[in-house]
């Protein structure tokens, strides 16, 4: 079934969803009135998070949502949630970056080579169909980190989703193979005998760093990861990961809380509950 991206609105930059071509017409009627209105996401717990650039581009995809830098194509935070029955096993769901078809700047091809996460524009000048390519970049290295996981939605028809430049994350890969993924094996456990849980991921920049302006060189890689799980009733951890982590450091010596994630990352990560967390998630992540 062909996806079609609409944009509908003004919530800190566009809001672009995916939708039904049949469905169109009914959401073209909904879209006179969407500035009186409350655009409600199900990947988001108590409202989606707040403060990114007005020029963000927010997009809605089957498995999650994301604000997106148009300088950098890449998120500045992601948000999503698992059911128990979105868990399945990855290992063999192919990892081809691709570029997000509902942003006009997203890398059209994505080069699989270097360690080190760069975003170029290739020379073209000898290139026959050169003025269709104009939006054309190279991006490396063979497999960056992703900020919502194969693991969580491999039970699902939608995991393909995951492999779009928007999930993509300038990690490095001791981190990424490490206590990254160790967490994200754990809050796939606690979804499946707990249920629903939330998940907010984005990069944490160096106050000396621009806000997600593309990983041109090492230097300006992401100083840090932020990733926070919660559930409906107010529960919630949360973690950081320095780009120094070590692959066999243990995911639960990165953990934080609400408060120093949303100062170090300028944003209101659930603008709807200035009262939680009630409680923690630890000891249900293994901690």
């Amino acid at each position: 079934m062909r996806k079609t991206g609409v944009v509908i609105g003004n919530f800190e930059g566009k809001l672009i969803l995916i939708l039904n071509r049949s469905i169109l017409v009914i959401v073209a009627f909904w879209v006179l009135s969407i500035e009186a209105q409350t655009v409600h996401i199900s990947h988001c717990l108590a409202g989606c998070p707040e403060g990114s650039a007005a020029s963000n581009d927010m997009v809605v995809h089957n498995l999650f949502v994301a604000s997106i830098n148009p300088q950098s194509a890449l998120a500045d935070w992601v948000a999503y949630r698992i059911l128990e029955g979105t868990v399945g096993v990855a290992s063999l769901l192919p990892r081809e970056w691709s570029r997000d078809n509902l942003l006009d700047y997203s890398p059209d091809i994505v080069d699989l080579g270097s360690s080190i996460p760069t975003f170029t524009q290739p020379d073209l000048t000898d290139q026959p169909d050169r003025s269709y390519r104009i939006t054309e970049m190279a991006i490396d290295p063979a497999d960056q980190g992703r900020l919502v996981p194969f693991s969580s939605y491999a039970g699902t028809p939608y995991w393909s989703d995951l492999n779009q430049v928007s999930n993509m994350a300038p990690m490095r890969n001791e981190v990424r193979v490490g206590p990254w993924s160790r967490l994200d094996q754990a809050i796939n456990e606690l979804a499946a005998l707990q249920g629903e849980l939330f998940v907010i991921s984005g990069p944490i920049y160096q106050v000396t760093q621009p806000l997600t302006t593309g990983a041109s060189n090492s230097d300006n890689l992401p100083s840090e990861f932020f990733k926070v799980v919660a559930n409906g009733e107010g529960q919630l951890s949360a973690f950081l990961f320095r780009q120094e982590v070590r692959q066999h450091e243990p995911f639960c010596d990165m953990l934080s809380n609400l408060q120093t994630v949303e100062q170090l990352s300028g944003l209101d990560l659930l603008p709807q509950q200035a009262s939680w967390p009630v409680a923690d998630l630890n000891v249900g992540l293994g901690c």
